[in-house]
């Protein structure tokens, strides 16, 4: 069964960061909150995590994205000229999943062949302060859905009675019902929007 924590968004409580944070070092699957809803992460250094993620989504080649806390090292994980980092710094945090190109930086079992990353930073200090915490992304995607239909995807007590027994942690943080996420392709040096959601933004 997941060990469950209870945070609110001004996220003052540092044991259980620390502890979720460790429990994400030991190969640790997590249910969190973000701008939109909860999803499902691990950490990117845990392949052992990556690959269960990918067993409970039952897809070999699912659309996993990084969650960052900010800016400070996107170059780590990604190939980001001067244009698309004023870019982002411009539109972050936000319900925004960007596509860039991927550095040799992040492992293949993330990437499974391709050569492009999603990278998000949302506007969710939670999520941000457990990346912190961690000191490296989350890898995330959204819950599958098969016993929830997608309107429950943001109440716990439901989420919890699906997924309790195939994550390690769950983080509640109440009822969410944030914006519809967007998803924008700069791989070109171009701004595409690829998914229109509820952030507006100029290109």
């Amino acid at each position: 069964m997941a060990k469950k924590y209870r945070l609110y968004e001004d996220c003052t409580n540092e044991k259980s960061l620390r502890e979720i944070a460790e429990l994400l070092r030991r190969d640790a699957i997590i249910i969190y909150p973000t701008d939109s809803t909860y999803a499902l992460g691990c950490s990117l250094e845990s392949i052992k995590a990556i690959n269960r993620i990918k067993k409970i989504k039952n897809k070999k080649d699912d659309n996993l994205s990084l969650i960052c806390s900010d800016l400070s090292n996107i170059s780590d994980y990604a190939k980001v000229d001067n244009v698309t980092f004023k870019f982002l710094k411009q539109h972050t945090p936000s319900p925004v999943t960007f596509i860039l190109n991927a550095s040799n930086k992040v492992p293949n079992a993330f990437l499974d062949n391709k050569k492009s990353v999603g990278i998000r930073i949302p506007q969710c200090n939670i999520a941000t302060r457990i990346v912190e915490e961690l000191g490296v992304p989350l890898v995330s995607t959204t819950i599958p859905l098969g016993k929830l239909e997608l309107e429950d995807c943001g109440e716990p007590s439901l989420i919890w009675d699906v997924f309790e027994q195939q994550v390690d942690v769950f983080v509640d943080a109440g009822e969410l019902w944030g914006v519809l996420t967007s998803v924008v392709d700069m791989t070109s040096g171009e701004c595409e929007v690829i998914r229109a959601g509820d952030y507006k933004f100029d290109k």
